[in-house]
């Protein structure tokens, strides 16, 4: 897998003295660990208790995973720890903080990642239309919202092509909507 910083070393710091972090066998004066030191994907991990206290303060970088289009964050943490997170699993746990971000860096998330394939976070509503052809077929279609972008940026997407891109969100979609 390829990663791509976003930031350099010097750009985005740690703190040596932070929890959850492994210590540096090779540094020996206290130096703040580097990024790859960080703990990955705490979500993960955390208890129910500890997800309604536990708060992201802020994301300090992210790097792109080009060959599946994704994007890892720094996030730090109200408890003080930092860790990598995907964006994917942040995004329903503290979307305001994604959204924040995103908006925060010059183009926006397009700009930043340049990605031109986009990854379904939920779908929200469906919809039968009309065609408009001979045969006045329905198609069905999905309102779509993808990872990394807020209400603002949905997407009405047929339905074949929402089965081939997230087949079992869409059967789970179906069964509690009765379709």
């Amino acid at each position: 897998m390829s990663f791509y910083r976003t930031t350099t070393t010097s750009g985005a710091t740690t703190k040596s003295d932070r929890t959850g972090m492994l210590p540096d066998p090779q540094n020996s004066e206290g130096q703040p660990a580097t990024k790859e030191m960080l703990t990955y994907f705490r979500l993960s991990s955390i208890s129910e208790q500890e997800a309604h206290s536990l708060r992201a303060t802020q994301i300090t970088s992210h790097i792109l995973v080009r060959r599946i289009t994704t994007v890892w964050f720094t996030v730090e943490w109200t408890d003080g720890v930092e860790s990598w997170e995907p964006e994917n699993a942040l995004q329903p746990f503290q979307p305001e903080v994604v959204y924040a971000y995103w908006n925060a860096n010059e183009g926006g998330r397009d700009g930043a990642t340049k990605f031109d394939l986009f990854h379904v976070f939920a779908i929200l509503d469906h919809s039968d239309m009309k065609g408009h052809g001979r045969k006045r077929t329905r198609k069905h279609s999905y309102k779509v919202q993808w990872v990394g972008y807020d209400e603002n940026n949905l997407s009405w997407e047929p339905a074949a092509k929402v089965a081939i891109l997230v087949p079992r969100m869409k059967e789970e979609y179906d069964q509690m909507h009765g379709l």
